[in-house]
């Protein structure tokens, strides 16, 4: 069966209208919406990360405070260690390029032992006794 053709007047764009007869939010041929709400896919995906970090964060705090205490020593041993050697070799990044190429081979050993140091004799030590309240016992 061939499509029929309309007489357009001018202005008229030619279209064709896909919007199925029993479709509830628009009302066919007049543009209008209905009362209803269309969820906002931005906001629906926003709220799934946020409910998902969370969950993690929640699952994180329950499993160090049902750690022994040795394990959560060796948990903030660990993350002072990261942050320590992490900003060392933020530091060195941003200085590199600057220095001369005698230094340049000896910087990065010498960044992560200070960074090692730092995080082992200062930082963790400092963490866990300012954490040693809310921490469980042995």
């Amino acid at each position: 069966m061939p499509a029929k053709k309309k007489k357009l007047g001018r202005g008229s764009v030619e279209g064709f209208d896909a919007t199925p007869p029993d479709d509830g939010n628009m009302i066919s041929g007049n543009g209008k919406r209905s009362n209803q709400s269309t969820p906002n896919p931005l906001q629906e995906g926003k709220q799934g990360v946020l409910r998902g970090l969370s969950a993690y964060w929640n699952f994180l705090k329950g499993s160090f405070r049902n750690s022994p205490r040795y394990q959560q020593e060796s948990y903030i041993n660990r993350l002072s260690l990261i942050c320590c050697i992490g900003v060392g070799i933020v530091v060195l990044n941003c200085f590199y390029s600057v220095l001369i190429p005698a230094i340049r081979i000896i910087s990065l050993p010498i960044v992560i032992g200070v960074g090692w140091f730092l995080a082992d004799k200062v930082v963790a030590p400092a963490i866990i006794k300012r954490l040693g309240n809310n921490m469980n016992s042995d």
